[in-house]
């Protein structure tokens, strides 16, 4: 703001001259003698109307005062709107996009006790000296193939130039090789590369089951890539897509082509974005799946506070952090004839992500041309609603596919879901 007095000065200078300039140019009056009479009472008497230099006064004054009324009321829009936005994007994007860093979450304290825990219980996942988990059979096999986890950071530029970080979980097999499979998960809101055992555990049987099946398996790379590790919070919905985008990117410089991405719940909003953004879908992993996500910012809103979550919406909408799930992958699909295979998963009552809001539910989606739809609908007897969005992987399988679902072969009898998406990668 205190460049509005500046400019206001300038202008005034301006008009100044302008006058005097006129002045000299009609009267016989000395510069010296109008510099001190800037609003000189004799103006009338003193000027020749009629001089061709009068016409354009009112021009010249209209402009200069434009130019004052936007150095004024004019940028009021241009600084206050954006700061506005900032501020109450930010006040949505923490406590529903990074709610693990929301400082003003009334059990934050609980919260951060809670992902310690697993941060801990995830460390001891792969020393060799604690204990084996009943919960994880192939957990000692992990253990034997894989190099423990190595956490690598990457320098990602955004569309201002401003570099910022992420760091990535790259858990690799010991065997080495000239080309790996290479598979990206991303995970959902308070996942974060430490404490993701629970969700990439069952890509990781299930690669090391395929030799089961007679196939002959590459080396393997296993990349976490979370939001939540970054050193910065993204201001907006699309940068926070570009982010996701622009570390593929950096992945594929290091590691070559990937062969298969897992994004679930959150992740499946970020990575939407990716395909929205993205100018060329070879530089996207051969195969794609889209787990438990919603349909859209909006429908999801309607789901939380009694259906007042609407007014969240508003705000969200406004702040830069609303989208359309279902439209952006509908978009990809449109645009690009040659893209990567898409699944999208859903479960029938997904807690999170309810009826209008489930993707996996999604009226537009289903009528995509080449894209596998597969709905679950897990018995009470394996777990409730409310855990049905949390279910691993390796617990979804054909017997709880709804009847629609099963009429694809996507997923072979006696296999889960997490078996067939490695399948299908490992041979394609």
């Amino acid at each position: 703001m205190l460049e509005i007095p500046l400019n206001l000065y300038k202008l005034f200078t301006q008009y100044q001259k302008n006058f005097i300039h006129i002045r000299m140019s009609t009267s016989n009056v000395s510069s010296a003698s109008i510099k001190d009479q800037v609003f000189p009472p004799t103006l009338t008497t003193r000027i020749d109307k009629n001089h061709p230099e009068i016409e354009g006064l009112s021009q010249r004054t209209q402009s200069i005062w434009d130019r004052i009324y936007g150095a004024t009321i004019g940028v009021v829009p241009n600084t206050i709107v954006p700061a506005a936005r900032s501020s109450i994007g930010a006040a949505v994007r923490d406590p529903f996009f990074f709610p693990s860093q929301c400082f003003f979450m009334p059990n934050r304290q609980e919260i951060q006790k809670k992902l310690q825990a697993e941060e801990t219980y995830c460390r001891n996942f792969w020393d060799p000296t604690e204990e084996l988990d009943t919960n994880f059979p192939d957990q000692a096999k992990i253990r034997e193939k894989f190099a423990p986890p190595e956490d690598r950071t990457f320098s990602i530029q955004l569309k201002d130039r401003k570099n910022v970080e992420i760091t990535c979980r790259i858990l690799q097999t010991k065997a080495e090789g000239e080309s790996h499979y290479n598979f990206v998960l991303v995970p959902g809101t308070y996942a974060t590369i430490s404490n993701t055992v629970k969700t990439i555990y069952p890509y990781l049987s299930a690669y090391l089951n395929s030799e089961k099946g007679g196939v002959v398996l590459p080396p393997a790379r296993f990349i976490v890539i979370s939001e939540n590790n970054l050193n910065f919070k993204p201001a907006t919905l699309d940068e926070a897509g570009l982010v996701l985008l622009e570390t593929l990117k950096a992945l594929k410089e290091e590691f070559g082509d990937f062969d298969q991405l897992v994004a679930h719940s959150l992740g499946t909003v970020f990575f939407a974005n990716v395909l929205k953004q993205v100018h060329d879908p070879k530089m996207l992993p051969k195969h794609i799946c889209l787990d438990r996500g919603p349909t859209s910012i909006w429908e999801a809103s309607k789901k939380y506070f009694w259906g007042f979550g609407r007014l969240i919406y508003v705000l969200a909408d406004f702040g830069g952090w609303a989208s359309d799930i279902e439209q952006d992958v509908v978009g990809f699909c449109q645009k690009w004839e040659e893209r990567p295979s898409l699944v999208v998963i859903g479960l029938q009552e997904d807690h999170h992500f309810s009826g209008s809001a489930n993707l996996g539910l999604g009226k537009k989606i289903k009528k995509i041309p080449g894209v596998q739809t597969l709905v679950f609908a897990p018995t009470q007897q394996i777990t409730n609603e409310s855990g049905q969005h949390t279910m691993r992987a390796d617990s979804l399988n054909r017997l709880s596919l709804i009847k629609e679902s099963k009429e694809s072969d996507f997923i072979q009898p006696s296999e889960s879901l997490s078996q067939a998406l490695i399948r299908h990668s490992l041979r394609s």
